[in-house]
């Protein structure tokens, strides 16, 4: 289990519930993580729940019966991945060594490549085929590209 699960899973596990509640990569691109946890536990202790995970450094979201959280911290391999990286994820990193000016904010990159990484090379692989798509597309209409370090895609080592 990677280290930004592990958090909110123990979170989770430090909460008064009636049954154990599932803990799932978010479906929504704006969160990393949701679980049922108001399904599971009193109202109170779902407030509870939210305020120490905001105290330690997650955004959170209840509706619908489930709590959308998320965290500015996936880092490279902060979500458990640690390669082997594809064709597709080294064509990303070159495209970022090779255009390093004119970035926006990359949050929604970071969490598709950690909610990829969790599912393994193949996710990851596929996840990088999007984004090599993305990045030549706001290439080609001089768009800028999300600020991601290229350690995203190599785990730290050279392409």
């Amino acid at each position: 289990m990677n280290k930004l699960r592990r958090e909110i899973r123990d979170l989770i596990d430090a909460t008064p519930c009636r049954r154990p509640p599932a803990l799932r990569r978010s479906l929504r691109d704006d969160f990393l993580y949701a679980t049922d946890l108001p399904q599971a536990a009193e109202e109170s202790a779902v407030r509870d729940f939210c305020r120490r995970a905001e105290e330690a450094g997650w955004r959170t979201e209840a509706g619908n019966g489930w709590i959308q959280m998320d965290t500015g911290r996936a880092e490279p391999g902060g979500a458990g991945f640690r390669g082997p990286y594809g064709t597709e994820a080294q064509a990303c990193a070159g495209i970022l060594r090779r255009h390093p000016g004119n970035r926006r904010d990359g949050t929604r990159e970071k969490r598709l490549l950690a909610k990829a990484g969790e599912e393994g090379p193949a996710a990851f692989e596929k996840a990088c085929t999007a984004l090599h798509r993305e990045f030549a597309a706001a290439l080609r209409l001089g768009e800028q590209l999300p600020d991601l370090p290229e350690q995203y895609f190599t785990g730290g080592g050279e392409t």
